[in-house]
């Protein structure tokens, strides 16, 4: 360890999420599941071996370590492994609750191994806590999570700063608010900085990012160690923060992921042909896959906005989407995958194509564009689709499951692509009559 007066260094991580459950990637045909499953396990051992590699002297978790309830006692046991490699390594571990794992049970039963001073990894959710490493001049205040649902600002109990030492702040909180999270421990960086701490390790927010005020302490959320799902994109990992002799915090991020989820955005309006859309994604995927560094790659890619070929993209979506996904396995070498491809098209000008405004096509429109406009258009979507699933095969029904009255863009997804389609089929069905 070094002396209170030397350089420290400190490894910030937070939602680990450990052994978080896949989210419907069964459904998908030769998904790499057993990969996947396991990329929460292979970022946390990530972590610990960049800590013991970077020679840090503390390791601090702001929550969420676990995913709630476990299916047995192998996920607490696997972390107990990996927080008995640091504490080998001489390196103390401080983690607090958070809300998901404030709801389970065997979080609290689980014996955790003590630090190097003999103090406890987990902080207390009572009152809040605090660990003072004197041998590094470090003094960490936290307070655990008691329940899944913090709705009170805990930092109001947060004690002064230690003199002397270099004072971090635990904590797991939504701030002011952020897309996707609920409300949680909510407060502003403003009264954060009033407290008049050197560090701010927050957690709770998958997104990576800083939220310092200026001439303030640096208030960081570190993000999630590993992606999850489509919406968690990009690299994911931790923060080392650089302590000086002055107490003064550099901070920089370290990846930990395993797999990368990302998102191929194509511009609609510039696509000509169908086959334009495999070029385009062929390419991106190489940068993708050269910039992952020999991670798993799990792509999606969205064609968006108004399209002279609209008709056409739905009617060759399944022909479209096979392409992709071989382009995927040609060029990823076992290490890319694609999730989905998503068609969130319209015509040029936003309303659909009908000739002549007579006979079928305008009929079809015709319904076509009051469903759009209906409010209720996701219950009616529902509805349809579990009448037509009664008709199906019980190895396509897991669909059902999957869609939801409240994603209004999934369901204007399906009206677009199925309205394409039935264009198409009776325009072609027109034109051999003709």
């Amino acid at each position: 360890m070094e002396s209170k007066n030397g350089k420290r260094r400190v490894l910030h991580a937070a939602d680990i999420h450990l052994d978080s459950p896949l989210q419907k990637l069964q459904s998908y045909e030769d998904a790499p599941v057993d990969q996947i499953r396991g990329a929460s396990r292979r970022a946390l051992e990530n972590m610990v071996e960049l800590a013991i590699d970077e020679a840090v002297d503390l390791v601090v978790i702001a929550g969420d370590l676990y995913d709630g309830d476990w299916r047995d006692q192998n996920t607490g046991l696997f972390f107990v492994g990996q927080a008995a490699k640091l504490v080998g390594a001489g390196i103390p571990v401080v983690v607090i609750r958070g809300n998901h794992d404030a709801a389970n049970i065997m979080t609290s039963s689980l014996p955790l191994p003590k630090n190097p001073d003999g103090s406890d990894i987990m902080m207390a959710s009572a009152k809040v806590d605090c660990r003072t490493f004197e041998s590094l001049g470090i003094s960490v205040h936290g307070r655990s999570f008691s329940k899944r649902a913090e709705t009170k600002d805990l930092s109001k109990r947060y004690p002064k700063p230690h003199a002397g030492m270099f004072n971090l702040g635990l904590l797991h909180t939504s701030l002011t608010g952020a897309e996707g999270h609920d409300s949680y421990s909510p407060c502003t960086p403003i009264q954060l900085t009033d407290k008049e701490y050197d560090y701010w390790a927050l957690g709770h927010v998958h997104l990576r990012g800083s939220h310092g005020i200026e001439a303030g302490a640096p208030i960081v959320f570190s993000g999630n160690v590993q992606g999850r799902h489509i919406r968690e994109t990009g690299e994911k990992g931790c923060i080392i923060v650089d302590i000086d002799s002055r107490n003064e915090a550099t901070h920089s991020f370290h990846p930990l992921d395993v797999v990368r989820w990302e998102v191929c955005h194509l511009d609609a309006r510039s696509i000509e042909h169908t086959d334009e859309i495999i070029d385009q994604f062929e390419s991106w995927l190489n940068q993708k896959i050269g910039e992952a560094a020999g991670r798993m790659i799990v792509s999606r890619v969205s064609v968006e906005g108004p399209c002279n070929i609209h008709n056409a993209l739905h009617q060759n979506r399944n022909r479209i989407e096979s392409s992709l996904r071989a382009i995927a396995v040609a060029h990823g070498d076992g290490k890319a995958w694609l999730e989905k491809l998503r068609m969130k098209t319209t015509t040029p000008n936003d309303t659909i194509d009908v000739g002549d405004l007579e006979g079928p096509l305008a009929s079809v429109a015709k319904v076509v564009d009051d469903i759009r406009l209906s409010e209720d258009r996701a219950d009616l979507v529902k509805r349809e689709l579990s009448s037509l699933l009664t008709k199906l095969p019980l190895e396509l029904h897991a669909y059902s499951g999957a869609f939801s009255t409240e994603n209004f863009d999934q369901t204007d997804e399906l009206i677009e692509s199925a309205a394409a389609d039935l264009l198409g089929r009776i325009q072609g069905s027109e034109a051999t009559k003709q």
